[in-house]
């Protein structure tokens, strides 16, 4: 674990393990960098960073808003202090916002996106539907429900559990809805022609929530390359229900780069 001291004074918790070309992995709200602990073996050959977003396990809030353009900027102070010029971005889920976000923002820096079930902008009833359960979670104050919930769909190795239930527990509710209004708030679908980088798409085969918003990207992405890849036996959860098949995908996806 390390600790790094933003521009504005918040303290950030983040994790890095292994060597080689840099691979920013990006969590979605309440589960935290926890959530990658199955990506490890792509440290093999890989420098692997995780930060956890502000308001997650040690990371603190500090004073400027939560917004998406703020956890790009955070990602980017964390890479400048680790001298890491170009990255890999990889966003799972809700996670794939500020991934693109960071894309955009800095594209001299980054050398390819990988979105695990990543979206541009949220406007399907579905996956409002689950923003909505979310919000209405967080502002019961439902913490260890979630934690609990968040957990077992996502795993079954005990160990990763627990870590996982440790930092949704974490989370304050009002910091976790203000992450779910952040997210609500973005659409990429207009500015994703500025990407022109290689991209990866990664969905579960039985993800009925974000598989559609594959069209999009190929849509409007037209100088850069677009790949698609699909897991078996798997929905949303694929970094921890399946996650020797999405290494193995990972890895082949980023030895161009080396």
């Amino acid at each position: 674990m390390k600790r790094m001291k933003t521009k504005d004074g918040a303290w950030l918790q983040y994790f890095t393990l292994g060597e080689g070309v840099p691979i920013y992995l990006f969590h979605p709200p309440a589960l935290g960098a926890a959530v990658f602990a199955e990506q490890k073996p792509l440290a093999t050959r890989n420098k692997l960073v995780a930060l956890n977003a502000r308001g997650h396990g040690l990371s603190e809030v500090g004073q400027l808003p939560l917004t998406i353009q703020r956890w790009a900027e955070d990602i980017s102070e964390v890479a400048i202090v680790e001298d890491d010029s170009s990255v890999i971005l990889c966003g799972y889920s809700y996670g794939g916002l500020p991934a693109i976000e960071f894309a955009l923002s800095y594209p001299n820096r980054t050398k390819a996106l990988i979105l695990i079930g990543g979206f541009p902008v949220v406007d399907t009833l579905l996956l409002e539907r689950e923003f909505q359960l979310g919000v209405y979670a967080s502002t019961h104050h439902w913490q260890s429900l979630m934690a609990y919930v968040l957990s077992h769909s996502h795993t079954k190795h005990h160990k990763t559990r627990k870590k996982i239930q440790a930092t949704v527990r974490s989370v304050r509710s009002d910091v976790l809805r203000t992450w779910y209004a952040a997210g609500k708030q973005m659409d990429f679908t207009s500015r994703l022609h500025q990407l022109q980088i290689p991209v990866l798409l990664i969905y579960g085969v039985h993800d009925r929530y974000v598989q559609g918003y594959q069209l999009s990207f190929y849509e409007k992405i037209n100088k850069g390359e677009v790949h698609t890849a699909y897991i078996d036996d798997v929905g949303h959860q694929v970094p921890t229900r399946r996650s020797h098949e999405l290494n193995h995908v990972i890895q082949q996806f980023t030895r161009r780069f080396v």
